[in-house]
This record gives structure tokens, sequence and C-alpha cells, in this order.
């Protein structure tokens, strides 16, 4: 099997969060192998940096060398270039596409790139894409960059100066609603927005944003694609920022794996919920007249919205002479009544992963009762009128303003036009299996 090959240029971060190590994690999580050349080991953990060893230029060289006399590299990724040197080895040795992340500071102060002078005049012309945030664009064209107009100027201005093909000035320093990215390829200013997340574990996005774009290159997208795509990975990463140590915590770069395992795992226990359904005698007795579904998202934490949340395309159908149908396929992003309950759950308490809705009878609320489960009911005449699609929504504010809390167990008692319900969560797909094979002993009988 072939894969594209990145070469990425940069220190050594010993917590983990940004450098080389970063880079590599990042390219290896989109499809890309990633190999390294150090220019600095830092002494560093989420507090700052306490001691950097600058590599010698020579061991720099035999470093690049050994990984372009083997691999067939298809673009560069270069962070923390220290000084003069460095710079010259890497400007006289790299003639391929280049994305240049502009480290000219540490998150603490720590000057990474010693000799800036020197960085305009080596790496700058080299690259085909250089990343500055609005402080690092404001020290490489001498200006203050502090809203969106100064972003457009300075992208332009290190364009014009540096001759840059492409420029792309972060926005996550400009004090604004969204986080605005702006993107000048000679002609075009582009605008990228995304929501101003407020996680304060961002260590490391600056790495994560340019080895994507590297590795996007290498597998052969624009820098247009690229730099779209690189900025929701970097979104997604901030967004699960990790809580670890006890300063600025690193982000997440590996948070689409993990979600798309996270998604695999939740198909493999819907399978496993159907053909508990499908064998189980009595579960027709559970089938409303609107039918079934049941709604199973991955970790609450990482959930987002409905697409987090899987449903059966075709719902669970109680079929004549009380056999039962599960209708595949799983489906995620299907905004039923149960997906979109489950998520103002999650969304409301962080707890609960598992939802079904069942026939209402009052054999069946006691049954829950008797299993140990609080039970709340509703009344649906006090729902206001709005939208359609917003009662789930309203059951769950509802129930939580008055409560405190969302118990397992919420139950109507219908009304005109309205099918009577039962709705039932539970943290884990082996609880609602356990718990609604308990329940059918109680109302089979």
């Amino acid at each position: 099997m072939r894969k594209p090959v990145v070469m990425a240029i940069g220190g050594f971060d010993s917590g983990g969060g940004a450098g080389v190590e970063s880079d590599i994690k990042v390219l290896e999580s989109i499809g890309v192998h990633g190999v390294g050349a150090v220019t600095a080991i830092t002494a560093q953990n989420t507090r700052g940096i306490r001691d950097v060893v600058v590599v010698d230029p020579s061991s720099l060289r035999k470093q690049i060398e050994a990984l372009l006399d083997d691999f067939k590299i298809s673009s560069v990724k270069t962070g923390m270039i220290v000084n003069r040197e460095q710079m010259s080895v890497v400007s006289e040795m790299v003639n391929l596409p280049l994305v240049v992340d502009p480290v000219i500071h540490a998150k603490d102060g720590t000057t990474l790139i010693a000799d800036l002078e020197a960085f305009k005049r080596f790496l700058l012309p080299k690259a085909m894409v250089v990343t500055p945030n609005a402080i690092e664009a404001g020290t490489l064209v001498g200006m203050r960059v502090e809203t969106l107009k100064d972003q457009i100027t300075a992208s332009k201005l290190i364009h014009e100066k540096f001759s840059v093909p492409f420029v792309i000035v972060k926005g996550g320093h400009i004090n604004s609603a969204e986080s605005i990215d702006v993107l000048y390829d000679g002609e075009e200013v582009i605008q990228l927005s995304s929501p101003r997340l407020s996680n304060r574990n961002t260590h490391g996005t600056g790495s994560i944003f340019a080895s994507t774009i590297a590795g996007m290159l290498a597998k052969g997208f624009h820098v247009r694609e690229a730099v779209r795509l690189a900025k929701s990975v970097t979104e997604e990463s901030i967004r699960y920022g990790l809580e670890i140590g006890g300063g600025t915590g690193p982000v997440d770069p590996l948070v689409p794996m993990e979600k798309l395992a996270m998604k695999t795992k939740v198909m493999e226990e819907m399978e496993k919920f159907a053909e508990f359904v499908e064998r189980e005698r009595n579960f027709h007795l559970l089938i409303p007249e609107v039918q079934s579904n049941l709604a199973h998202s991955i970790d609450p934490r990482y959930v987002t919205g409905i697409d987090d949340i899987a449903t059966f395309r075709g719902r669970i159908i109680r079929e004549w002479g009380g056999r039962v149908r599960v209708g595949f396929p799983v489906a995620f992003g299907y905004p039923t009544h149960t997906a979109r309950l489950l998520l103002s759950i999650i969304t409301t308490q962080g707890t609960g992963n598992t939802l079904i809705n069942i026939r209402y009878d009052p054999k069946i609320v006691e049954s829950f009762r008797k299993i140990g489960y609080e039970v709340v009911e509703v009344h649906r005449e006090l729902e206001p009128q709005g939208p359609e699609g917003k009662t789930m929504s309203w059951i769950v504010e509802h129930v939580h303003e008055n409560l405190g809390r969302i118990p397992n167990v919420i139950f109507d008692r219908g009304m005109v036009g309205k099918e009577a319900m039962v709705r039932f969560w539970t943290s884990s797909m082996e609880e609602m299996i356990e718990t609604l094979t308990t329940l059918l002993r109680e109302v089979g009988t």
C-alpha cells in the first residue's frame, strides 16, 4: 500500500501538544505518512517552555538529506526554525510545495524564531502557503492586525512583499463574534468563518492547521479546498481541547478518527438491538400506532448535533401476527422525533446515549416504576404553539425547568391528533436491552 509522504520540519515539544510529533500525528490521521526533521528539543509542558536545545545546522541537513534520499516527499511543512543557519539549510534543500507556519513566539512568549529578518529572506520567498495568526502577520509587515479589514490588508502585503502565492491570516486573535480566516491568492480574498469557541485548551492549533494543509496538498487537493478542510479539522480539535496538565492544554487532532470509531461501534450496537427486537416474542406489545424508533449516539461528550446520532431509517414496525421488523439501514443525521429528543437531553444535561419511544399503557408506566426508574408525566396541552419540530426540545425544557433533572421515563397521555407515548432513555445500549427485557416480562404476563 502506498501513501503520500509529507516532511515536517520543526521543534520537538516534550509536552506533545505541538511541534513535529504533533504534525506527524495530524498527517497520519488524514491518511498521509509523516516524517520529521527536528530543529530543536524543547523542555516544556502545558505551563510553558523551560529550556530549548537547538540542533546544529549540520545535523538538520543530515536529517533532511536522509529523508529526501529515501522517500518520495510530496510537500513540506515548517514550524520552529530557530536561526539563520537552519533557515539557510531549509531554503537550500527544500524545493517542494512548502507550507510555512511562522511560529515566531510560543504561547508563553518564548521566542521560537530568533532571526526574523533571515526568516523573511530565506523561508517566506520559498513558501507556497504561509499561515500566520493576526499577531504574526502584524510582525511580518509591521502593522497592528486587530480587525477583519487589517487581516485583509496584511494578507495582501505579505503576498506582495514576499511573493507568497497563498497567504492565510488566521482570525483566532481577532476580537469578533466569529473566527474568520482570510485567504488571499493574489486575486481573490476568501473569508472562512466558524463559530468562536471558548475552550481555553488551544495549544497546537497552528501546527494542526498548517500540517493539515500540507497533508491535503500531498493528496492532490487545491490550496483553497485544503484550507477549508484544515479549518474544519482545527475547529473540531479545539472543540475537544484536552484538559490535561495545569496550564493551556493541547487540542486533539484525532477527534475525527475517534468519532468515526465511535460511530462504527454505534452501528454495531444498533444491529445488536435489532436482533434483540426481532427475537423477543412480546416486543410488539411495546410498539405504538406510529411505530417505534431507537436513537443511539456516540459518547455524549462528543455530540454536537443530529449527525452524531443514529436511528433506523425505516423505524421499528409491528407486523401481522405479532412479528416485529426493524427498518434498516442505520442512518446518522436522520431527524426523527427520537433523535431530536435524545439530542435535547444530551444538550441539556450531558448524559444519555440511547432512547426509544414505546406505546403508552398504565401497566407499562407502572412497570418502569417497579423496576426502579423515576417516571414523569408531561401534559401536551401545556405545549405552546410554535414551529413544527420543536415538541421534543419543549418536552426536555419543560421537564428540566420543573424538576431540575430529566427522569429516564417521560410519558404523556396524548391529545387530539397526538398519540399517547412513553419515551425511555438510558446511558448505554446494555441498560436499554436489559431493562426492556425485564419490562417485557412484566407486561407480557
